[in-house]
């Protein structure tokens, strides 16, 4: 078997393996989407690596560059993402060789760890890797009716009316007051937002701004209720009223009896806990201040943007 890294003109046979091996299911794989989520991403182009036997493609795994802030120094560090294996292929270890391989070459790079949240079934295979849990994702879980003398008769109206020189200027201060809290973040930028949220395909995000806030969200379809996702919020907490009113008021407007976000003090009324998916981590660094605290959960502020899968 050959393992080798990924190029621009493996990506059409990339998108065959992954519809072979995944389907289409709610996410569609096509060459835009993947040269979306992997060569466009302002953080950086992904590291790639495909397997090979007898010349037929049977394996690829995708590491996602990410940027993480703690202070004023960043960091590049990788998501563990996309990954198939050709069906005749499978049960031979070909994730787990292409998973080893990624992580050693990221380490030679210099990248500081590679990240994920995944699920109960794919969860034990990384730990045997050397992934560790960090700790389960904390959320704010705010049911609508809980507002519902307070906003009902608030009407929104869908709005993105900031413009990038005031959108710069939110992102600054955003980064300038996490940094000054020595919390891991995200740093945020007009380039990243307009990648990670206003042309995503993967998503149908609504974003609500004003000069003085940025946010974004999307409905989320479960069998019984709609649940409102709100994965970003940027602003300070001057505005946080002006927010509520909007969040809840598209909420009623759509149906959504709850709404969820990560950020702790947007609403008052609100159940709070880790019901979110378990954080898990690789460090590929040792005894640094950043690694040092990236084992922590209460170091970190993060957005569900930040974290979730897409």
């Amino acid at each position: 078997m050959i393992i080798r890294n990924a190029t621009p003109e493996d990506i059409p046979a990339i998108v065959v393996l992954l519809q072979l091996s995944l389907g289409e299911n709610l996410i569609k794989k096509s060459e835009s989407t993947w040269n979306f989520k992997h060569v466009d991403n302002p953080f950086g182009v992904s590291h790639v690596l495909l397997a090979y036997d007898d010349g037929i493609l049977v394996g690829v795994r995708a590491f996602m560059k990410w940027q993480w802030q703690f202070g004023i120094n960043s960091w590049t560090a990788h998501r563990a993402v996309d990954t198939a294996t050709h069906p005749d292929y499978q049960g031979r270890g070909i994730f787990k060789k292409l998973t080893l391989q990624a992580v050693a070459d990221i380490q030679r790079e210099g990248d500081t760890f590679v990240f994920n949240t995944p699920n109960e079934n794919s969860r034990p295979g990384y730990l045997k890797m050397g992934w560790q849990i960090v700790d389960a994702i904390e959320l704010s879980v705010i049911p609508v009716a809980f507002h519902f003398s307070s906003f009902f008769f608030t009407k929104s109206k869908l709005q993105n009316t900031i413009s990038i020189e005031q959108l710069e200027t939110l992102c600054s201060d955003y980064n300038s007051e996490l940094s000054q809290k020595k919390l891991l973040f995200t740093p945020k930028s007009p380039a990243y937002l307009k990648w990670r949220y206003e042309e995503n395909p993967l998503q149908e995000y609504v974003v609500f701004s004003s000069k003085d806030w940025y946010m974004v969200f999307y409905i989320k379809k479960h069998r019984f209720f709609n649940e409102l996702r709100v994965v970003e919020t940027i602003g300070s907490k001057l505005y946080h009223k002006q927010m509520q009113k909007n969040i809840i008021s598209y909420a009623f407007q759509n149906r959504c009896w709850v709404v969820t976000t990560s950020t702790k003090d947007l609403f008052r009324y609100k159940i709070y806990g880790k019901f979110g998916p378990k954080l898990t981590i690789k460090t590929l660094a040792k005894d640094s201040q950043f690694i040092n605290n990236v084992h922590t959960m209460q170091n970190w502020h993060y957005s569900l943007g930040d974290l979730e899968l897409f």
